[in-house]
């Protein structure tokens, strides 16, 4: 299923656009056997494997949402999808096949700057329900820097070079329908293929020989990676100064691409935070419940601390903090907990403040990112309390 916005918020036509194509939710499943002894039971599970929460894109750039929906059956009444709890699209009635399991893709063209969060919600006929959600951030579009042309296949590369036509990588993505909007084209000079419009997306899935004809499927928003398809079902990225396109490139769809893999490593951060009592009191102790992940692909072995501080928002001034030593248990790679953390904030009531939420806060242990380790709750006014 794949289908797109085409300004950074939905509209009526754009919604009916969408749930046209929504249709074909169930069209290329991985479908069970319409079994009546197959029983589902419970909520559906969603997992959102692409954006990554917090994953930043630059205005224009094409969102690819991609989930799933397991434990789904025969009783799945609808699937929907949100954009800041505005609807992008859904499918009543969507698994015709009983599938156990409906993936699911939507393409989101961004328009205007800002925090957008996007849902996917699933409902039983029983009227239970789940909801998925990850927030992602559009920025403004700037000139990028000038990026040199990804190297080409030389040395040990070019000898391991073979004709697409008798060795090709393996497809990043199933079959699409390309459809009049793809550009045929020819490889100029040997060059490697990516599974994502750049270097940083992941070692070289193999490479295409000069002369090799590719038919051009999509660009990336700064337009100078092509993703291609070639051989027999071959689908990949190559550096667009290596190609030579048979025609404008204007109108293909415009791409982001998976996003590139965590770099090896330990890479610790604040998923959440959530306030207890939700709006602070002067004098009165709040619980600030932070969500500490490892989103890093090693174990956590060592025990750094977390500290909370409470900013005025007018100067930014430290106005309280956490006294106690807070130590973070081992986590392994993917793994999550939460943490309570006590504060009392005795001044400044009435104004404007904020929490923070620092992991690793002395920088004991090596991460893989060191530039995401804090986090700001929501803003908001102490309550006076008791405080004169």
């Amino acid at each position: 299923m794949q289908a797109g916005i085409a300004i950074g918020k939905p509209t009526g036509w754009s919604l009916l656009m969408m749930m046209s194509l929504l249709a074909c939710v169930s069209c290329n499943l991985s479908a069970i056997p319409d079994d009546a002894s197959a029983r589902f039971e419970g909520p559906p599970v969603i997992h959102i494997a692409a954006p990554q929460p917090n994953q930043t894109f630059l205005a224009g750039a094409t969102v690819i949402v991609q989930a799933r929906v397991e434990n789904a059956g025969p009783d799945l009444a609808r699937v929907a999808v949100l954009l800041d709890d505005a609807l992008l699209g859904e499918e009543p009635d969507p698994n015709v096949t009983n599938a156990a399991i409906l993936p699911l893709t939507i393409d989101w063209p961004t328009g205007n700057a800002g925090q957008y969060t996007i849902s996917v919600v699933a409902e039983r006929g029983d009227g239970s329900a789940t909801r998925e959600d990850v927030s992602i951030e559009v920025i403004s579009r700037q000139r990028p820097d000038a990026i040199a042309p990804d190297e080409t296949a030389s040395g040990e590369a070019r000898a391991a070079t073979v004709p697409p036509s008798t060795s090709s990588p393996a497809p990043t993505s199933a079959p699409k329908n390309l459809g009049p909007s793809s550009v045929p084209g020819a490889v100029l000079a040997v060059a490697n293929l990516r599974p994502g419009p750049g270097v940083a997306s992941g070692q070289p899935l193999g490479s295409l020989l000069a002369d090799t004809k590719v038919l051009i499927v999509a660009v990336n928003p700064e337009r100078d990676w092509y993703r291609v398809t070639y051989g027999e079902g071959g689908d990949a990225w190559i550096d667009a100064a290596f190609v030579e396109a048979a025609d404008i490139t204007t109108g293909l769809p415009v791409e982001t691409g998976a996003p590139p893999p965590e770099p090896e490593g330990v890479n610790l951060l604040i998923s959440s935070i959530e306030l207890v009592p939700a709006r602070p009191v002067c004098g009165q102790a709040t619980t600030i419940r932070a969500t500490v992940r490892n989103n890093g692909s090693l174990d956590s072995q060592t025990s750094p601390w977390v500290s909370v501080k409470a900013h005025l928002i007018s100067d930014q001034s430290v106005i309280a903090e956490n006294p106690e030593t807070i130590y973070l248990s081992k986590l392994n790679a993917g793994q999550e907990t939460v943490l309570e953390l006590p504060l009392t904030i005795r001044a400044h009531f009435g104004e404007r403040q904020q929490i923070r939420v620092t992991v690793d806060a002395g920088n004991h242990i090596l991460e893989s990112n060191e530039n995401d380790n804090t986090v700001n709750s929501a803003e908001f006014e102490l309550d006076k309390g008791d405080c004169a």
